[in-house]
């Protein structure tokens, strides 16, 4: 199984300048890489999924590439606007309830709840739409809109937790410190300085302000002293407990203009604003047990009993795109629809920070700048909240995306639609990385690590009578990922399946109402909390890493819009 921190061997791990031996070390992992922005991290922010919108458009699972007179026409198919023959004003408020499926039993704890749940109020959709022209030549309407439709949700959270392993952070700590070259004197009291210490480190000092790891020798031979060393499965027990709380969601304000010209052959134009925001609270702790009867190591002066890290990653920005669109209506009840969306160049600033405690057990007091308390050794204090404030500088283009659909009236008794979608993955690109890091390391990373997705979508409008209508639909979104068996930093998308209901009513010759439900099952990457990998010149590879584990979100969305035709 191939495991890579940016898809690169090594790329953008701690690194080994350095040994005689020319070893490289390869570090990552949902703990490990919070402190700059991988690959995977631009691909969940670019990620959109077409099912939210109006409560009409979510109903029938966003096929809309071909119909129209639907504000959600302006974020996916502009030419859909000049369906309208009236002005449209509505609001669709939106409730998304989250909820994970780990591989690991949950999690109790109040920061990373054991539901492993995010329930949330948010906007579906606001806009609208004014038809400014009506006429009887080939251009025989011409309608423009303002809108707001949400792209991507994400709310979610995630804890679980293991017993029974013999492997800790604290070796991945020790092992980031011992390829950086920097010794225990180097970062001891004031001579720690954490602007010269680079924010891929800033977690592996934390952990030896807090005992996870030491250098008893001040020559750089880092170990977790404080760790028993009887690591098999007779000796000590390592508890893991993990979670992950996700807040934000992207959203597009679309400003359009849609042609109907002789009631054959629309035409329409969208100029997107997306908005995006997420935190990341990640929460990561450690206990350990030693099968003594009084529960401790003789052979350790000072032995750890817990350890505890808190991390924060916020992204905050905005990008701007071109969609383009046309649908053909060869007879009366064939639409043939076709849209193409520019990559979005994004602009975004990103905010990180990380705190450590922890809790030891004093055997010996050996140590003069050690103080215990009661034979007890509390370091909630000890480390300071870091915070990396980032810049703004950060960019990137996201995918550029193919929409085509057809779609079947029925006379009145109902719509069938059916749209295919082609997003380029593989073509995102870096434009502006602050941290030191080439653009070309970014987009060859992507160029072989993603591909372009395939995405079906499905929609049904039955009308029982004429003021009602019974809607249905179907999504599936396949892989964007070059090799789904590759276990990234943090976890990537590998599918995405939903399906969707609702129902619409005629309240008046001027009002609508319609509400729906989806629900979407989002399969993610296998994943690692941690791991490091040591990579010797004749190409083998000493490993030391948790267990790999697995998540699947499931979301249910419920929509209701309100509309209003004049």
């Amino acid at each position: 199984m191939k495991r890579t921190a940016l898809f690169l061997t090594a790329a953008f791990a701690i690194a080994s300048a350095t040994t005689a031996a020319a070893q490289q070390l390869s570090t990552g992992g949902m703990m490990a890489d919070n402190d700059i922005v991988m690959p995977t991290d631009l691909l969940e922010l670019s990620q959109t999924q077409f099912n939210f919108g109006t409560a009409r458009s979510m109903a029938m699972a966003g096929a809309f590439t071909s119909l129209g007179a639907d504000l959600s026409s302006m974020s996916i198919n502009p030419a859909g606007l000049g369906m309208y023959r009236h002005s449209d004003l509505s609001i669709t408020p939106l409730v998304t309830l989250a909820r994970a499926d780990n591989s690991a039993a949950a999690w109790d704890n109040a920061e990373a709840p054991s539901t492993n749940a995010r329930n949330r109020f948010a906007m579906g959709n606001i806009g609208f739409a004014v038809n400014v022209f009506q006429g009887g030549g080939t251009l025989t309407s011409l309608t423009i809109g303002f809108g707001y439709n949400r792209l991507a949700d994400f709310n979610y959270a995630q804890s679980f937790r293991q017993g029974g392993n013999i492997g800790s952070i604290a070796d991945m700590y020790s092992m980031q410190l011992r390829y950086s070259g920097l010794v225990a004197t180097d970062i001891m009291g004031d001579n720690l300085s954490w602007n010269r210490v680079g924010t891929d480190l800033w977690n592996a000092v934390l952990g030896y302000k807090c005992g996870l790891t030491d250098d008893p020798g001040r020559d750089g031979e880092w170990s977790p002293t404080w760790i028993g060393g009887d690591r098999s499965p007779a000796g000590i027990d390592i508890g893991q407990y993990a979670g992950l709380v996700s807040r934000g969601s992207a959203g597009e304000y679309a400003l359009s203009a849609g042609a109907n010209l002789n009631n054959k052959f629309y035409v329409g134009v969208t100029l997107g604003i997306q908005s995006f925001y997420q935190r990341k609270d990640y929460y990561y702790a450690e206990d350990y047990s030693y099968p003594t009867p009084d529960g401790t190591d003789p052979e350790l002066n000072y032995q750890l009993q817990y350890a505890r890290l808190n991390q924060t990653v916020i992204v905050d920005g905005t990008g701007v795109n071109f969609k383009i669109g046309a649908v053909y209506r060869p007879v009366e009840s064939l639409r043939i629809g076709a849209a193409f969306h520019t990559p979005t160049y994004y602009a975004f600033d990103r905010k990180f920070q990380g705190a450590m405690s922890s809790l030891t057990r004093v055997n010996r007091d050996v140590d003069p700048d050690i103080h215990p308390t009661d034979g007890k050794l509390a370091l909630d204090d000890a480390t300071p909240v870091l915070v990396d404030n980032g810049s703004d500088d950060w960019a990137f283009a996201g995918p550029s995306r193919l929409l085509v659909g057809v779609s079947y009236t029925l006379g009145r008794l109902g719509i069938v639609a059916i749209d295919y979608e082609r997003a380029w993955y593989n073509g995102m690109r870096m434009k502006r990385a602050p941290a030191g890091i080439p653009n070309a390391m970014y987009n060859d990373a992507m160029r072989t690590g993603f591909k372009a997705s395939n995405t079906v979508r499905a929609g049904l409008e039955v009308r029982p009578v004429p003021a009602v209508a019974l809607r249905a639909g179907f999504g599936y979104s396949g892989s964007r990922l070059a090799d789904n068996h590759t276990v990234f930093s943090s976890p990537a998308t590998r599918r995405v399946t939903y399906c969707s209901a609702g129902v619409g009513f005629t309240l008046s010759r001027h009002v609508v109402l319609d509400a729906a439900y989806s629900y979407q099952n989002t399969r993610q990457t296998d994943y690692a909390l941690y791991y490091a990998d040591e990579i010797f010149p004749d190409g083998t590879v000493a490993s030391n890493a948790s267990d790999l584990f697995s998540t699947t979100w499931k979301r249910h969305n419920i929509a209701l819009t309100l509309g209003f035709r004049f």
